[in-house]
């Protein structure tokens, strides 16, 4: 059961886990599909996005819709297509906002010009819509049936879709948390296992590259997209690390130590890709496609880049990333999507509601994850889908390991972001890492603590967290 002490609408925001979309991001697929990217291509332009150019229909009334995903396009058009057909009395007028979306957002809003639904947006924005009015709790439209589909008593986060009792929208979907992804021929090639222990992982790297002779390296890092977070990060998570201290109220990146070691022994083994540390994402997926390399990790949008945008050329399998001990003692960070927001300036609240119930039922929702846009977050939409049909994203279902973490306090320290710092670190010649953790743990705490004094966020303090169940907890907000 989610509990809170002190329900205040002034929350918390930032996000510290997951990836660079944040956990509790606006869930759009960072590849996008080729698919999708030509249904794009043949909406109109109009207000800075893309609409179909239906009109609304005479004597209906004409409900807006604004998302910033463009990867289910294809679906969501023909969703939209059906329900204005079916429906006699409301016309759902579909926009992709491609830039900016969050500000386009808020002017619209001050304008008068506000859409009537539109896709989730990330804690920092969610916390501003909420604080000033732009967006509505749906508590009162919430039907039994929508419940039991979304489970949403299953799926009430603090700070990322919720304000004390006050719930803004529902995820229907998720974006797994990262996995090892590796190269089967490799693997089975050398007779080894997938390593379960962090200490373990430089001497398979080191093994597959020396049998590699130069064609394949051990393991790849996307250097120039977010490294850390990509998967060291998650794999902390899961040894129950996290950058802030829950129960303590405060940041401490101590834990992260043998994971920035880990990285260093495996550079200075040469066991990772040549020039991986300057890379961004896709060339690192192309590399792994060819069969250079062992190991790759990533969330779950990898199963549709190794199948569409860049066709693996190798057999290649999915594992659960290593902790400390081999054991799981904490959760790793998915990221919660696939809901929408209601505007607080919207004239048509009721069929509103009608359109924003429709995009998350059971048969819509069943099209949307069977489609492979995302992962089922509830229970009941896991049982209802035929995973046959989801191709290699089945690969990424069923962690039970996986949750939502409580959205940190977001600071601006003086500095480098915690990340940047802590990826720089892994690197041979990067600053020392003890040097580097002290640095981070003063900054960001010195950032905290003049933050909350000037009132410009609350520290989080949950007394009672548990890494392995990070939503059950008793959680506070201090204004010291």
């Amino acid at each position: 059961m989610r509990k809170s002490k002190k329900l205040v609408a002034m929350g918390i925001v930032g996000i510290m886990a997951v990836s660079a979309l944040s956990a509790c991001s606006s869930g759009g697929n960072d590849t996008g599909s080729t698919t999708a990217a030509k249904e794009a291509e043949t909406t109109t332009a109009a207000s800075g996005g893309e609409t179909k150019k239906e009109a609304a229909s005479s004597g209906k009334v004409k409900v807006t819709v604004w998302t910033n995903n463009r990867h289910d396009l294809e679906y969501m058009n023909k969703v939209v297509d059906e329900f204005n057909k079916k429906n006699d009395h409301i016309e759902v007028d579909y926009v992709v906002q491609t830039e900016n979306y969050e500000n386009l957002i808020s002017m619209a809003a001050n304008s008068g010009q506000s859409p009537d639904l539109f896709s989730q947006v990330n804690p920092e924005d969610f916390k501003n819509f909420a604080d000033n009015g732009i967006i509505q709790p749906i508590n009162d439209y919430m039907t039994d049936e929508f419940k039991k589909v979304n489970e949403v008593d299953q799926h009430l986060y603090e700070g990322c879709n919720v304000f004390g009792d006050k719930v803004y929208w529902v995820p229907g979907g998720k974006r797994s948390g990262s996995r090892f992804i590796y190269n089967k021929e490799i693997f089975d090639k050398l007779g080894i296992e997938v390593p379960k222990k962090l200490s373990d992982l430089p001497a398979v790297a080191k093994q597959i590259t020396e049998a590699g002779a130069g064609d394949y390296y051990g393991i790849i890092f996307p250097g120039a997209s977010g490294p850390f977070e990509r998967w060291l990060e998650h794999s902390a998570e899961m040894s129950g690390i996290t950058a802030y201290n829950y129960k303590e109220g405060k940041y401490d990146f101590s834990g992260f130590k043998p994971y920035l070691e880990t990285v260093r022994q495996m550079f200075s083994d040469s066991s990772v890709f040549p020039g991986s540390a300057s890379m961004k994402i896709d060339p690192v997926r192309v590399q792994f496609s060819e069969g250079h390399v062992g190991i790759h990790a990533n969330a779950s949008q990898e199963a549709t880049v190794l199948t569409e945008q860049f066709p693996a050329k190798v057999e290649w399998g999915v594992a659960q990333l290593p902790t400390l001990d081999g054991e799981i003692k904490g959760s790793e960070a998915c990221n919660p999507n696939s809901g929408w927001m209601m505007s607080a300036f919207t004239e048509h609240s009721k069929e509103a509601w009608e359109v924003m119930e429709y995009f998350q039922s059971e048969e819509v929702l069943k099209g949307y994850l069977e489609g492979g846009y995302s992962l089922p977050i509830s229970k009941y939409m896991e049982d209802k889908i035929d995973k046959t049909k989801i191709g290699r994203m089945a690969d990424f279902t069923g962690a039970d390991y996986e949750a939502v973490l409580p959205v940190a306090p977001s600071v601006t320290p003086e500095g480098e972001n915690y990340r940047d710092a802590l990826w720089n670190a892994c690197l041979p010649e990067g600053a020392a890492i003890d040097d580097t953790i002290a640095k981070l743990n003063q900054t960001y705490n010195d950032a905290l603590d003049k933050e909350v004094k000037m009132g410009k966020t609350k520290r989080l303090v949950i007394k009672d967290y548990d890494p392995l169940h990070p939503s059950a907890g008793t959680v506070e907000y201090l204004d010291k």
